[in-house]
C-alpha cells in the first residue's frame, strides 16, 4: 500500500462506512483531555465515520469489555477498535478500510494492523498537541524528533508485534471470532490475545508503513513497572489468560474451542493444560 508520508490528506474520504470503536473510562481523572480532543479529531476528520464510545462496568476497566459494548452499536461494515490515547493520521483508516472492501469483493480476507512504528509521545509534547485546533492539529513528523518521545526508535519498531493501539477489520471477522474477550480485566495481554485469535481464526494480519503515537497521561505502575488499572493488584494479572491465547495460536480447533469459552459463558480453565501442551 503506498501512502503519502504527510498527515492529513484532505479531499479523499469522509470515513463513510467505518466505524470507531473507542474503549473509556477515566478512573483517576488523567485520561479525559486527550480522550477528549480526540473525539474532535475524529469527528474533524472523518465526518461521515461513526464514533462510538464503549465502557465496562469491572473493575478494573476491562477493554475488551468496553469493545463488545462498542460494537453493539456499530453499524459500519469496517470497524477500527482504537484507544482512547491514539493519534493516527486518518487516512490510514481510510485506505484500509478501502483495501479490505477491495479484498472482500474478490472473495479474499484481510485485516491490519495499521502501523509499523509505535511512539509515546511525552507530556510536552501531548500539551502542544491537545491546545491545538484538532481540525488543524501540531504535526508531528515521522520518525519523531527525540526530544518528543518517551521510547526509543528500537522500541517504536516493536509495538505491531503485540497488536497495540489499533486494529481494523471487516466487521464480520470481529464477530466470526465472538468479539474480544471480556475474561481480559485491568491492563495486559488483550490486545495481543485478539491478534492471535483473528490471525487463527480469519487471517494473518498485515501491517501499513506509518506510525502510530501515544498521547501522554499519567499511568499507575506496579512490579517491574508494569502498568495497571484502577483497581488492579498486579500488571500480571491476565498472564494465564494470555498464555493460553499464545499456545493455541494457529490452531483453529483449539482457538475457537479457547473463544467459545466466553462466547458459552463458561469460566476460565484450562491455564494449567495450557502451559504444559506448550
Amino acid at each position: 500500500m503506498n501512502l503519502c508520508p504527510c498527515y492529513f490528506r484532505r479531499g479523499q474520504d469522509q470515513g463513510r462506512g467505518i466505524s470507531l470503536l473507542i474503549p473509556f473510562r477515566d478512573d483517576d481523572g488523567t485520561r479525559t483531555p486527550a480522550y477528549e480532543w480526540l473525539l474532535k479529531y475524529w469527528a474533524a476528520h472523518l465526518p461521515e465515520a461513526q464514533i462510538v464510545t464503549g465502557t465496562s462496568v469491572s473493575t478494573p476497566f476491562s477493554k475488551t469489555q468496553a469493545f463488545n459494548d462498542a460494537r453493539s452499536r456499530a453499524t459500519g461494515d469496517i470497524i477500527a477498535l482504537i484507544d482512547a490515547d491514539c493519534y493516527l493520521d486518518s487516512q490510514v483508516l481510510v485506505q484500509c478500510a478501502k483495501n479490505i472492501r477491495r479484498d472482500r469483493m474478490l472473495g479474499k480476507r484481510l485485516w491490519y494492523i495499521p502501523y509499523r512504528h509505535f511512539y509515546r509521545l511525552n507530556e510536552r509534547t501531548t500539551a502542544h498537541i491537545l491546545a491545538s485546533n484538532p481540525a488543524s492539529p501540531v504535526i508531528i513528523p515521522s520518525p519523531p524528533s527525540a526530544a518528543d518521545i518517551d521510547n526509543t526508535p528500537e522500541q517504536a519498531s516493536h509495538g505491531h508485534w503485540w497488536g497495540a493501539m489499533v486494529q481494523v477489520m471487516p466487521v464480520q471477522a470481529f464477530d466470526l471470532v465472538g468479539g474480544t474477550d471480556p475474561r481480559f480485566t485491568g491492563w495486559g495481554g488483550e490486545d495481543v490475545a485478539f491478534m492471535r485469535a483473528l490471525d487463527t481464526l480469519w487471517c494473518k494480519h498485515r501491517t501499513t508503513p506509518n506510525q502510530v503515537l501515544h498521547l501522554w497521561h499519567h499511568a499507575i505502575q506496579a512490579e517491574h513497572k508494569l502498568k495497571v488499572w484502577h483497581g488492579q493488584d498486579s500488571g500480571h494479572s491476565n498472564d494465564a489468560l494470555a498464555w493460553r491465547y499464545y499456545a493455541a495460536f494457529g490452531d483453529p480447533r483449539r482457538m475457537r474451542r479457547l473463544v467459545n469459552e466466553y462466547q458459552d459463558g463458561n469460566p476460565p480453565a484450562g491455564e494449567v493444560e495450557a502451559r504444559e501442551n506448550w
